[in-house]
Order: C-alpha cells, then sequence, then structure tokens
C-alpha cells in the first residue's frame, strides 16, 4: 500500500464537484491531511519487500527517523535488524547504508535504518541514547509490523559499528527494554586508549585538522588515557558474561581502524565466556563494502543463527 498522496492528482480528479466557497477548506484538509500521512511513515514496494519511511522514534530531535524495511509477508513474526550509519559519528541521511538494510530484508529480517544526533553539535552519550531509543520504539511498534520484540539485533560500518558494540554491551532494562540479542560490527573502533598510537592520539584532539578528529568531538574532552569519558566510549571496558554475542567483520588492510581492534574485542568477549565470532578479509580497507557478497552474507548467517 502507497500512502504518499498528492493534492494536485486529488483536486483535479474532484475540482469540478466541489462548490467553489469550498475549496479553500478542501485544500487545507487535503494539506492536513498528508501531513499526518507523512508523519505516520510513507509506505513503498520494492519488490522482495516494503518500507515504511520517516518513522520518528524519538522526541530528542525531530531529525531522529528511522526507515523500516519489511520482509515478503510471513505467518511468523520477523526478527529485526538496527542498522546503524558510520560516517565519523556526524549526522547522516542513511542512503549509503541502504545495501545493508535491503540485503536483510531480502532474506527475512526487517531492518530499521536509523539516522542519530552526532559530532560536533552532541556528543557519544547522547548519540547512544538515540541508538537505544530506537530499540525502545522497534518493541513498542512490534506487533503493528509483525515483529518479534524479543529477537532484535544490529549492525553498523565504522563509527556505525562502534555504536553497534556499545548498545551489545550497554543495554538497560528501562521498559521497554534497550537490550539487543546479537549484533555484527563492522570495522568499527571499540578501544579509544589503548590501540591508538602516541601519533593518532594527537590526532585525536577536537582542535586536529585530521580526520581522527572527528572521533575527539565525538568523545569530547581532550584526549587522555586516563579520562573517563575516553573509557567510557571504549566498548571494550564493558565487556561481561551477560553481553550477547557479536560477530566482527574487518579487513587486514584497513588503514583507517586497524583490524586488531576487531581483534582485541573479540578477545575481551571471548575470554569472558561469550561466544564471539570474527571474520578477517585480506583486502576491503576501511569500507568492508556492502558490495561485498561475502560480508553480507557472513552478517545474514549469523543473525540467522543468533536471532
Amino acid at each position: 500500500m502507497n500512502l504518499v498522496c498528492s493534492t494536485t492528482d486529488a483536486l483535479s480528479e474532484t475540482s469540478m464537484r466541489i462548490p467553489f466557497p469550498m475549496r479553500p477548506r478542501f485544500l487545507s484538509m487535503m494539506l492536513i491531511a498528508c501531513c499526518v500521512i507523512v508523519s505516520l511513515g510513507r509506505h513503498t514496494q520494492a519488490g522482495d519487500f516494503t518500507v515504511v519511511q520517516g518513522l520518528h522514534f524519538s522526541e530528542a530531535a525531530a531529525s531522529l527517523t528511522l526507515d523500516l524495511y519489511l520482509p515478503q509477508a510471513s505467518a511468523d513474526r520477523s526478527p529485526c535488524v538496527i542498522v546503524i550509519q558510520g560516517g565519523g559519528f556526524r549526522p547522516q541521511n542513511g542512503q549509503r547504508f541502504k545495501p545493508f538494510a535491503e540485503h536483510l530484508a531480502k532474506h527475512g529480517f526487517a531492518a530499521a535504518l536509523i539516522s542519530y544526533r552526532g559530532s560536533p553539535e552532541h556528543r557519544y552519550r547522547d548519540t547512544l541514547d538515540d541508538v537505544k531509543a530506537s530499540v525502545r520504539f522497534i518493541r513498542k511498534v512490534a506487533d503493528k509490523y509483525q515483529i518479534d520484540a524479543e529477537r532484535l539485533g544490529a549492525t553498523g560500518r565504522s563509527a556505525g559499528g562502534t555504536l553497534t558494540a556499545l548498545l551489545a554491551v550497554t543495554g538497560d532494562d528501562d521498559d521497554p527494554d534497550s537490550r539487543i540479542r546479537a549484533a555484527v560490527c563492522f570495522a568499527g573502533v571499540f578501544d579509544f586508549v589503548s590501540r591508538f598510537t602516541k601519533q593518532e592520539q594527537l590526532q585525536l584532539q577536537p582542535n586536529s585538522n585530521n580526520k581522527l578528529k572527528t572521533n575527539g568531538e565525538w568523545v569530547g574532552p581532550a584526549f587522555s588515557p586516563e579520562d573517563p569519558e575516553w573509557l567510557a566510549a571504549s566498548a571494550i571496558t564493558h565487556v561481561d558474561p551477560s553481553d550477547p554475542p557479536i560477530l566482527f567483520l574487518h579487513s587486514r588492510d584497513d588503514s583507517t581502524v586497524p583490524w586488531l581492534q576487531s581483534r582485541d574485542m573479540h578477545r575481551a568477549m571471548t575470554d569472558a565466556g561469550i561466544a564471539a565470532e570474527i571474520r578477517v578479509y585480506e583486502t576491503g580497507g576501511h569500507s568492508v563494502s556492502p558490495k561485498d557478497r561475502n560480508s553480507l552474507d557472513d552478517m545474514v548467517e549469523f543473525f540467522r543463527t543468533r536471532l
């Protein structure tokens, strides 16, 4: 069902039947109706799945919306994966990460492609709050969209991979809660303190001109290995045996985020008794591109066994 309406088309079909004095009122009613429809989300059909666009999931900001990708109708409720965008912790419109959501929907998963508040205006606690709010929202609307609220996961690349891990290891027990059952992290940063060289630590400063400065703006204070904010923003410091399983995907030739970030986080989780997994690709750079069917298929297979 397509709920996108056109006032021009509607008026062209009905203007001959509406008395002139009533036309301004009719036009106003049509515009209001369209605004209501947009606020509830627009439905578009795309072959193997349906997309509900523009669902507002948090009162923290008007910009916090998600697009919900729904698989073909099934007698069973679908598991749902939160897709968290990358991009240096800057606010994103999500278009570059549609392939993640589309691939999941084509394989029987619902997928929520979310927006979030990011640097430099907002720091990591706000961003993580937004990610958790999206999980709570999906639980609230699960019945409406035939989603299994107990089978929620998350995935993301780069900054999205960092946020995915933070969500997995800091899920809370609010009502509804923000806990997830499994996660897949593509090329994320999980330890802001110990994995950066001295030179890279200088580049983390908010006043740096280096590409790493967005990490500094996102966490906030000038970098210090003892600063509690930098420790708290590092997912590796939150690992405990109650955390859900995570699959780490990384390229060995990643020159932006060393693949050792994934190796060390994987080790920390397995040391805690968590069934974490890791795949290291020889090439792919920092992107671990969504066009790479190997990485996308690894993601789908992991969610099939864990959700």
